[in-house]
């Protein structure tokens, strides 16, 4: 054989050792699980002007290797695309998975209006359950020319009862929901 095949043979094989590993770090990359947790599933809640190095951090407690999902939520853009809300992560899921899942649409929570549905009753419990403050929740709440143009009384529209909305809802989404709800009673009437 000539000195020159043996050279191209080499370079070839070389080649395909260089793939191969390349191609299993990129495997290991995206599908091993980096879940550092023992409960089936954890969540992460992120308010809604967050960036990524805020979710980088409160992640972080959850991952056993934080190298795979930084690099590929580089790779998927996700680092310029932070979506606030409340987010499930599962046991053994990987970086793929984790990062898909906060790139998707966020869990709804359940909102609870208690029977002695006061301003500042519903102000403070509900900004216990979401992401608007109370100050923000009462402003809305005390809003008497919203009220005035549905036509509607404070006791009629923030009836006691569970309510489901994403996590990362502010105080005026907050009333929407609930008036969307109001009208979709009041149809079934």
């Amino acid at each position: 054989m000539s000195y020159v095949k043996k050279i191209l043979i080499g370079i070839l094989i070389l080649g395909v050792l260089v793939g191969f590993y390349l191609m299993y770090n990129i495997t290991q990359t995206i599908f091993k699980p980096i879940t550092a947790f023992n409960n089936e599933e954890a969540y992460i809640y992120i308010p809604s002007d967050a960036d990524f190095l805020y979710v980088r951090k409160e992640i972080k407690p959850l991952l056993s290797e934080e190298k795979p999902f930084v690099t590929l939520a580089k790779k998927k853009g996700y680092i310029k695309r932070v979506k606030g809300g409340k987010y499930t992560i599962k046991k053994d899921m990987n970086s793929n998975e984790i990062v898909k899942t906060l790139m998707g649409r966020s869990d709804d929570v359940a909102v609870f209006i208690p029977k002695n549905n006061t301003i500042e009753t519903i102000a403070k419990q509900v900004s216990n359950q979401i992401e608007a403050s109370e100050a923000d929740l009462k402003m809305v709440l005390l809003d008497t020319v919203f009220l005035q143009k549905k036509q509607l009384s404070f006791s009629a529209l923030y009836v006691s009862g569970t309510y489901r909305m994403p996590w990362n809802t502010s105080a005026e989404e907050f009333r929407t929901i609930i008036f969307d709800r109001y009208q979709k009673q009041k149809l079934k009437e």
